[in-house]
C-alpha cells in the first residue's frame, strides 16, 4: 500500500459532495413533474410559464454542477472515486438538458395534439426520477446498500415500461398519423422523452457501480 493510500483511509472523506448530489436529484424530480404538467396543459400562456421554469431548473443545475467540479478539483479525499463523482453528476445535469431539450422542441413545434403516450412517458419519468432521487439519497450509506439497489431495480422496470409504451406510439404514429409533418413533431418528441427515460437508466448504472466499488 503506497503512502498516499494508507493517508487516505485515514483522512475524513469530505462530505459535502452528497447534498449537491441530492439537490441535482431533486430538480431533476422538479423539472419531470413540470414536464408531465405541459403535456397535460391545455393553456398556452401557462405552458409557456412551465417551459421557462423547467429552463430555469436546467440553468440552476448547469451551476450546481459546475461547482461540484470545482469543489472537486479541491477536495485531497472524495466519499468515492473522483471519476464515479464525475459520471454521476455530469448523469444528472444531462438528464436536466433533455428535459429543457424536450420541451425547447415542443415550443418550436407546436403539434397540434399530444399523443396520449406522451403524457404516459412523461408519468414513468416521474416516477423515474423520484426512484432516482431517493437511490441517490442512499450514497450518504454506502455500506448498507439494499435500499439502493430496491430503487435501481424499480428504475429499471420502470424504464421497460416506457420502452413498451414508445415501440407502441412509434406503431401507433405510422398507422394513424396522415399529416407528414405533425408525424415528425410527434416522433421527435417522443423519441426525446425516451431518451430521457434511458437517461435515468444510466444514472442507475452509475449508482450500481459505485456501490459494488464501495459496499
Amino acid at each position: 500500500m503506497s503512502l498516499n493510500t494508507f493517508f487516505s483511509k485515514l483522512a475524513p472523506k469530505e462530505k459535502k459532495f452528497y447534498p449537491i448530489f441530492e439537490q441535482l436529484a431533486d430538480l431533476n424530480v422538479q423539472s419531470a413533474t413540470i414536464l408531465l404538467q405541459v403535456f397535460e396543459q391545455e393553456d398556452p400562456v401557462k405552458e409557456k410559464d412551465q417551459i421557462k421554469s423547467i429552463k430555469k431548473l436546467e440553468q440552476n443545475g448547469d451551476k450546481i454542477s459546475q461547482d461540484l467540479f470545482d469543489s472537486l478539483d479541491q477536495t485531497f479525499v472524495t466519499p468515492f472515486d473522483r471519476e464515479d463523482i464525475h459520471q454521476l453528476t455530469s448523469s444528472l445535469d444531462r438528464l436536466l438538458d433533455l428535459m429543457k431539450s424536450v420541451s425547447q422542441k415542443i415550443l418550436m413545434y407546436r403539434p397540434k395534439v399530444f399523443p396520449g403516450e406522451c403524457s404516459e412517458i412523461a408519468r414513468l419519468i416521474v416516477s423515474e426520477t423520484e426512484q432516482m432521487k431517493a437511490a441517490v439519497g442512499e450514497l450518504r450509506t454506502l455500506k448498507k446498500s439494499d435500499q439502493m439497489m430496491k430503487n435501481i431495480k424499480k428504475i429499471s422496470k420502470i424504464e421497460s415500461e416506457s420502452d413498451d409504451v414508445y415501440h407502441s406510439a412509434i406503431s401507433s404514429f405510422f398507422k394513424n398519423e396522415k399529416d407528414a409533418i405533425e408525424l415528425i413533431k410527434q416522433k421527435e418528441i417522443i423519441e426525446r422523452l425516451e431518451q430521457i427515460a434511458d437517461g435515468i437508466e444510466t444514472v442507475s448504472g452509475v449508482l450500481k457501480t459505485i456501490v459494488l466499488k464501495n459496499a
